[in-house]
């Protein structure tokens, strides 16, 4: 347990934050697992306009690293162009 008053701020801070990356994840998740299920073009190429924004949004807060990011970008965009055919 910390014992000076900055490191209890800063544990308290850290559980804070751990929740709501921890759920921000999931939702991330979710959503992948979601696309990848669906076999309609239309209904896929509207939930990868709402992804797109969310991954990059992650990546730009740390949750992924920038090329993780990319290559899930990267790779949900070729699923729904080979979901087209």
């Amino acid at each position: 347990m910390p014992l000076l008053k900055s490191s209890i701020k800063a544990a308290r801070k850290t559980r804070k934050m751990t929740l709501v990356n921890r759920s921000a994840k999931q939702k991330l998740r979710t959503t992948e697992k979601h696309l990848l299920s669906l076999k309609d073009y239309e209904v896929a190429a509207k939930l990868l306009k709402t992804l797109i924004p969310s991954i990059q949004r992650a990546t730009l807060k740390n949750l992924l690293p920038k090329n993780t990011g990319a290559r899930k970008i990267s790779r949900y965009t070729k699923f729904v162009k080979s979901l087209k055919k």
